[in-house]
């Protein structure tokens, strides 16, 4: 799979009707993206994100700790009851990071919105 075929899919989960509609998507939840500054312009493909911007502190193996700039990009989108589309949108993102962000180990999560304003 293309990095602009996976780029599309995303968007496409994320954001449009038709395909929440067939993908009986109604539970709201929340993705989030923990990404190095640096990096997170491979991002910027997301029609609609909230970024943040977040340090993080990192134990090294000599015990000797990291501080990085970080940004969180936060989307909520719809799933369905089994959660197929975050599953989905996990997967997609796991590869994307491999064919284009490279990142050791990419952080992003799924996480049930209870309740919202919106």
């Amino acid at each position: 799979m293309s990095v602009q075929a996976i780029q599309d899919e995303v968007n496409a989960l994320l954001y449009e009707e038709a395909v929440q509609k067939a993908c009986d998507a109604k539970d709201r939840e929340l993705l989030s993206i923990i990404i190095v500054q640096p990096k997170a312009y491979h991002f910027d493909f997301l029609t609609g994100k909230t970024e943040w911007k977040v340090r993080g502190k990192w134990k090294r193996p000599d015990e000797g700790f990291d501080i990085e700039r970080n940004v969180q990009l936060d989307v909520e989108f719809k799933d369905a009851a089994n959660e197929c589309v975050g599953k989905r949108i996990i997967e997609l993102l796991k590869a994307y990071n491999t064919k284009a962000v490279g990142e050791t180990l990419l952080y992003a999560r799924t996480i049930p919105i209870e309740e919202g304003t919106l």
